[in-house]
């Protein structure tokens, strides 16, 4: 999902294309712009219809200022590469439909860093796969390397497992695998046999990938980010939000830190 900032689209084409090699899948990368004459209200007057054309002409030269900084984005982070089928694509819809209608049948939908930020045209679609459609999404890290394991937070909960079901493509792909667990933090809760490592290793055995146990060092998400750093991991996948959405925003949470790490692989979610 491109959002028409050069930086920032860039180096979420050169995520996907890392992905993509490792996958050996295609690349669309996708702009979608809502119609600016659906979003414009008519008013019934003389005065206001030179008004309207106007607005409705500004708009559109805005959009074509966003595509034209998507497209270049695009042609940079791609030049060079022949080992991956790239297309770019230019959609007329919200970007909410557009990023959930891709998130449904993509084998991972990429959003850049900056999409968690309320501020940034990608957040509604962000916020709408994640929350309200309930699909995966995977935000590009601070480095493109994709070259190290994928870090599994697992704890049992069912966001967690979706995240590991709906993201087993990356995790086939990437095929070096380390479930990180805070056994104190486990320990708060009623204990669920669910939450074992050797559960969740067992059933990735069954879908052809091994993997390891680390041990979380305290806090969880401070946790996760240094044991990411210290093996060079590609990505950290994790249960979206296990408290409330208000709750998260408020007060923080594991998954509000890594989404504000300065320093993070990408990051692989789901709700």
């Amino acid at each position: 999902m491109l959002q028409g900032t050069v930086e920032t689209d860039r180096a979420t084409v050169e995520t996907a294309l890392s992905l993509a090699r490792r996958m050996n899948v295609p690349v669309r990368a996708l702009c979608a712009l809502p119609d600016p004459n659906s979003a414009m209200m008519v008013i019934a007057t003389p005065e206001a219809a030179g008004l309207t054309g106007v607005a409705t002409q500004s708009i559109f030269d805005m959009q074509e200022e966003v595509l034209a900084n998507a497209r270049e984005a695009f042609q940079a982070a791609k030049q060079g590469v022949d080992d991956v089928t790239c297309e770019f694509k230019h959609e007329v819809n919200t970007v909410e439909r557009a990023a959930a209608n891709a998130a449904a049948l993509a084998d991972a939908v990429i959003f850049p860093r900056a999409a968690t930020d309320a501020s940034q045209p990608l957040n509604i679609g962000f916020d709408h796969v994640l929350m309200d459609a309930h699909l995966p999404v995977v935000l590009a890290g601070t480095s493109t390397d994709m070259s190290g394991p994928a870090i599994i937070a697992w704890d049992g909960s069912n966001g967690a497992a979706r995240a590991v079901r709906f993201h087993l493509p990356l995790l086939r792909a990437i095929g070096d695998v380390i479930i990180a667990q805070n056994t104190d933090d486990l320990n708060k809760d009623p204990e669920r046999e669910i939450a074992a490592p050797e559960a969740l290793s067992d059933w990735l055995l069954l879908q052809g990938i091994s993997s390891r146990l680390m041990e979380i060092e305290g806090e969880v998400a401070s946790g996760l980010l240094a044991m990411a750093k210290g093996t060079n991991a590609s990505m950290i996948l994790a249960g979206a939000y296990g408290h409330s959405r208000l709750a998260e925003r408020i007060f923080g949470g594991t998954t509000r830190r890594l989404l504000n790490a300065e320093h993070a692989p990408a990051l692989a979610l789901a709700h």
